[in-house]
């Protein structure tokens, strides 16, 4: 059985979810604009809102006790606000671990998903066994695109996902270790042979 960890960057405090983040969380499945890009392409009904946070709040913290990682809830280390969630989810349909981010739209703009996004592939890539992530987005999301390319991930063409085409991106850990200078176990094995 695994806890979810904290990790804090200059902005934000990544923690597990609680019963208490409900309705911030269902605010945020409501709104049109935050969730245009998503399946329904729209805010879901409050009551439907509702049950999704729960749901997706137990899901997240289940998925970290039978995975080792999973999906964070972001928090404003000055306020203590409720911004969004991030985190790593492992997709049957793909067989991969996806990185995934969602943000209130009052937040938009200020590199909040870039900095959580990167505190999240550092975690992947330090702290788990992970050897790839992928991120999926809807090919007109160019703002969820210019994220994904700060952080290294790779355009790795259309696919058709949770019958849609959707936008894949790809990061290794080689090519995170390269974009972020750590050296490898084999790297450093590799170092360490004699000429």
């Amino acid at each position: 059985m695994n806890s979810p960890v904290r990790v804090e960057t200059d902005r934000l405090l990544l923690r597990p979810f609680a019963a208490a983040d409900r309705d911030a969380l269902a605010r945020l499945y409501a709104d049109d604009v935050v969730m245009r890009y998503m399946l329904q392409g729209r805010g879901l009904a409050p009551a439907a809102a509702q049950e999704r946070a729960k749901s997706n709040i137990h899901n997240f913290n289940d998925h970290w006790a039978r995975r080792g990682h999973g999906v964070w809830a972001v928090q404003d280390r000055g306020s203590g606000r409720l911004l969004g969630q991030c985190g790593l989810r492992w997709i049957p349909e793909a067989e991969d671990t996806e990185l995934l981010y969602l943000f209130a739209k009052t937040v938009w703009g200020r590199g909040l998903a870039t900095e959580a996004g990167r505190a999240t592939v550092d975690f992947a890539f330090r702290q788990t066994t992970l050897t790839r992530l992928i991120a999926v987005t809807d090919p007109q999301n160019t703002a969820s695109r210019r994220v994904l390319d700060k952080l290294g991930f790779a355009d790795a063409g259309d696919a058709e996902l949770w019958q849609r085409r959707v936008r894949r991106f790809d990061l290794s850990r080689a090519a995170w270790s390269t974009n972020t200078g750590e050296v490898t176990a084999a790297q450093l094995e590799m170092r360490r042979q004699p000429d």
